[in-house]
């Protein structure tokens, strides 16, 4: 099901409200963006190298994805209104404001999303990087650079969200990557 270089190799243990639940985790490698010199980094992000462009790992991760048969979509909720992600499959170098909005075509992927956004509070904070689905398949994927970030809070209330609304643990990948 997982596209190669996003096959889980471990669990990620996290403390949900109900309990312990153990989420897939894979530890892919990305080339970082050789030139990245007028590309708005979103905070002081890392760029990586996707599609001969300086990029991040979110849309990397997409990219491994659609290479394998899967749609799919970054979503973004900073500075955006609770229940209007942004829905982009590229980081376009002027920043923020100029992105590309990408609207999900499949209505149950948007139903799933709302639907967990609603046990969420009416709200897609802490919503995973990626959201990718082929055939009848959903995965959330998040972005974690490796020695670097951990799960916030409001992804972890995410999940819980989303297992009220039906999803299971593997409906959710920690992409924990690195530099190659």
């Amino acid at each position: 099901m997982w596209p190669s270089a996003l096959h889980p190799i471990t669990n990620l243990n996290v403390r949900l409200s109900t309990g312990p639940v153990g989420l897939l985790l894979c530890r892919p490698h990305f080339t970082p963006a050789p030139i990245t010199a007028g590309v708005h980094t979103f905070g002081g992000k890392d760029l990586v190298l996707v599609d001969g462009c300086a990029q991040f790992a979110e849309v990397a991760i997409l990219r491994l994805f659609e290479e394998a048969g899967w749609q799919g979509r970054w979503v973004e909720t900073y500075g955006r209104r609770k229940l209007s992600p942004g829905l982009w499959r590229a980081w376009q170098p002027e920043g923020p404001h100029a992105q590309v909005e990408v609207p999900i075509p499949d209505a149950w992927v948007n139903e799933r999303l709302h639907a967990i956004a609603g046990k969420n509070g009416d709200s897609f904070a802490g919503c995973w990087d990626v959201v990718a689905w082929k055939d009848d398949q959903l995965v959330f994927a998040e972005a974690k650079k490796a020695k670097h970030d951990r799960l916030r809070d409001t992804q972890v209330r995410w999940v819980e969200a989303a297992l009220q609304c039906g999803l299971t643990e593997e409906n959710f990948l920690v992409v924990e990557w690195s530099f190659a």
